[in-house]
């Protein structure tokens, strides 16, 4: 059940083989809907207890602010699982079934063709569900129709012109009937809006989740504020259908509180990294399922994999993708027989090569690198606001130097927030983090140091 991943590469697997195991450890892709994934995902527990309660209340519709790569998805997956493995058990009257494919924003797109989009994934998710919800609901559709529908070339021959954001637009329809039906897409929309009904005849009943995904892929957030708002009433109001909004840098928390949403949607769930003292534990459970035989070493152990994602700012993502790339290397170098000390100080030696490599490759001014290390110091997030505490006196004079941060890939900015300009944030990228392990002499960042000595 769940969103589906993409599939894997067989020369990848290979690799992982030389080192005994049946895929990699390290994947970044979301960990899966399953029991499996269920036992992955590790220090979310106050978090999918959260999510899982709000998608449980009915109403307001859930939504998640989380740095990219912080674990959004994973956390939903494993959730979505949870509420459907209660539900066999018999510890919950409500049946949640996710759609097979999440969503994200596409500035190309109209809003009727993101519309019609959904209700085909809610249709084929139907037809993949059928034997569940014939089981369980009270008053399936018929299955014949559905596919009758799936099949109808009536449904991929309307014109449709107009904005994604609600600004302008409309359809154009002619098609002739298929088999003496008639309907046009609004009749396909009709048709599955009354199957939601029979399947979902209360909000107690349950229903499908359905995902928007990085929401801030969209450049502002008006621009996310009018997608959310163009969709409110043909799918935010659905009977039968549960929404999860996904976003990074604080465009969730400003579209939440557009007016026309109010009502609609909850307040996010902020999702911080999981703990330093997590970590270890994560990875630990990842190498021992994808471990091939009881002989395998993993190329990057639990305590080497810690102190990474420390020195990379606690990015599970970036940490994950480094993890990789090393093993790569490795098999690469045909030195993919080692042991756990040995992997451990070659790991060492690559990382600070590519530190060295990325800091003498990156041209800056004194003065911009020591915007650079400041912003580190504070954690690596600032706003242009904050231009004071980088001894400039106005925004325009700390401007220039972000800028050259951002050419070199070393920070990256925020979507503008369009009610305050000055609302954008700074944050530093993974390649800023491991420049900045080079320039502060190979050592953690200053808050493990700390840790280690509680």
């Amino acid at each position: 059940m769940g969103i589906r991943l993409p599939s894997v590469d067989r020369n990848v697997i290979f690799v992982w083989h030389a080192f005994g195991f049946r895929e990699s450890p390290y994947t970044t892709e979301p960990v899966p809907a399953t029991e499996e994934g269920d036992h992955l995902l590790v220090g979310r527990e106050d978090d999918i207890r959260k999510l899982a309660s709000r998608i449980l209340a009915g109403g307001n519709h859930p939504t998640i602010e989380g740095d990219n790569g912080i674990g959004k998805t994973s956390l939903l997956q494993v959730a979505c699982y949870r509420l459907r493995r209660d539900f066999e058990a018999g510890q919950s009257q409500a049946l949640f079934i996710p759609l097979r494919n999440l969503f994200q924003p596409n500035e190309a797109s109209t809003v009727d063709e993101f519309i019609k989009k959904v209700y085909f994934e809610i249709a084929g998710t139907i037809i993949e569900e059928y034997p569940t919800l014939r089981k369980h609901a009270s008053k399936a559709p018929d299955i014949k129709e559905i596919e009758a529908w799936l099949t109808s070339p009536i449904l991929r021959s309307g014109g449709v012109n107009g904005s994604f954001f609600g600004v302008g637009g409309g359809v154009s329809r002619g098609a002739s009937a298929n088999g003496g039906s008639g309907f046009a897409d609004l009749g396909f929309i009709s048709t599955v809006d009354a199957w939601l009904r029979q399947l979902f005849p209360t909000v107690q009943a349950g229903g499908f989740i359905c995902v928007i995904d990085n929401l801030e892929l969209l450049e502002t957030t008006r621009q996310a504020r009018n997608l959310l708002e163009a969709i409110r009433d043909p799918l935010l109001n659905r009977r039968g259908l549960r929404w999860i909004l996904c976003g990074a840098r604080g465009i969730m928390r400003t579209t939440v509180s557009s007016p026309r949403l109010a009502g609609r949607l909850s307040d996010p769930i902020e999702l911080a990294p999981i703990s330093h003292d997590c970590v270890a534990d994560a990875i630990r459970k990842r190498i021992e399922i994808c471990g091939q035989r009881p002989s395998a070493t993993a190329p990057v152990g639990p305590e080497t994999f810690q102190s990474l994602y420390d020195i990379l700012n606690r990015n599970l993502r970036h940490a994950l993708k480094s993890a990789q790339d090393f093993s790569f290397w490795l098999h690469d170098e045909n030195l993919a027989s080692g042991d756990a000390n040995e992997y451990a100080n070659l790991f060492e030696v690559w990382l600070t090569t590519q530190a060295d490599q990325n800091h003498t490759q990156t041209a800056l001014g004194n003065r911009t690198w020591q915007v650079f290390d400041d912003l580190a110091e504070r954690g690596g997030r600032c706003s242009p606001g904050d231009f004071a505490d980088f001894d400039f006196n106005s925004t325009t004079a700390m401007r220039p130097h972000v800028k050259a941060l951002e050419q070199e890939n070393l920070v990256a900015i925020s979507a503008e927030d369009d009610a305050d300009k000055r609302r954008k944030t700074i944050y530093m990228t993974s390649r800023g983090w491991l420049v900045r392990y080079a320039r502060n002499g190979y050592q953690p960042p200053a808050w493990t140091r700390e840790l280690a000595r509680l």
